[in-house]
């Protein structure tokens, strides 16, 4: 059999088609901003790691810095005790004095050692900041080339949307205001308004046809909603398996 598709169908087909493509580009130009953001959100993280370790290198060096002039002013001590030392007059005088240089000996030994770790640190931290400046400047590379895809891909994808817009208004104009108007409820409420049949089932919603209602949807004189979801219905020939009359396949066998 030959099958018709009603007119008001074909519109409401193309009307949907257009609406799909709409949300599709809508949905791709709302996305391409939050990609941006999910690689500044990263360069950010980048910059903080960055700033970070050069705060550290310089915390490393004002304390190495301290600990230098800590181990000069512990010097100049033990310098200044054993010249009292020389003129001191009792032993306990003396013994008082070497115990103040024992002191100011172990006060440079640990600063001396704190030194050495801050060194080792410090060529580490210097490791960690060279990596991290690499990462940073790779990564405003790539949100650099991200920002010009972005706004080509959003200049291409607006100007197909506009293009999508005028055929939606002109396909809009031609649709009889009925059908419009149970169309338009039904993509407020389901999202899409149509729905393919196969197989004497509606494809949105998984539900039989009555063997009328399919038969009328087949004929393509009228517009037929499904019963259950309310989608506008369309039957697609090339959907349905070819179905073999079986007087005339025994026929054939013999």
């Amino acid at each position: 059999m030959n099958i018709v598709m009603n007119t008001d169908l074909e519109k409401l087909i193309a009307l949907a088609k257009a609406d799909e493509a709409m949300a599709r580009l809508n949905a791709e130009i709302a996305e391409l901003p939050k990609r941006v953001t999910v690689i500044e959100q990263k360069l950010a993280r980048t910059r903080a790691q960055v700033e970070a370790a050069k705060q550290a290198i310089a915390a490393d060096l004002a304390e190495k810095r301290k600990a230098e002039a800590g181990i000069a002013d512990q010097q100049g001590k033990i310098s200044k005790y054993r010249d009292q030392q020389l003129a001191v007059k009792t032993n306990d005088q003396y013994r008082a004095l070497t115990t103040e240089i024992q002191f100011a000996d172990d006060a440079i030994r640990k600063s001396e050692d704190r030194i050495l770790e801050l060194m080792m640190d410090s060529e580490e931290r210097e490791k960690a900041l060279k990596a991290a400046e690499a990462e940073l400047k790779e990564e405003t590379a790539e949100i650099e080339r991200e920002k010009v895809q972005a706004r080509e891909r959003t200049a291409i994808d607006e100007a197909e949307l506009a293009e999508w817009k005028a055929k939606r208004s002109e396909l809009r104009a031609t649709v009889d205001e009925i059908f419009l108007a149970h169309y338009d409820r039904v993509v407020k409420g389901r999202r899409t308004a149509l729905a393919g049949v196969r197989d004497q089932i509606c494809l949105a919603c998984n539900v039989m046809l009555r063997p009328q209602t399919y038969n009328e949807l087949r004929s393509g004189e009228k517009l037929i909603t499904c019963d259950s979801c309310g989608r506008i219905l369309y039957y697609d020939a090339s959907a349905d398996q070819p179905v073999v009359d079986a007087p005339a396949a025994e026929a054939s066998a013999h």
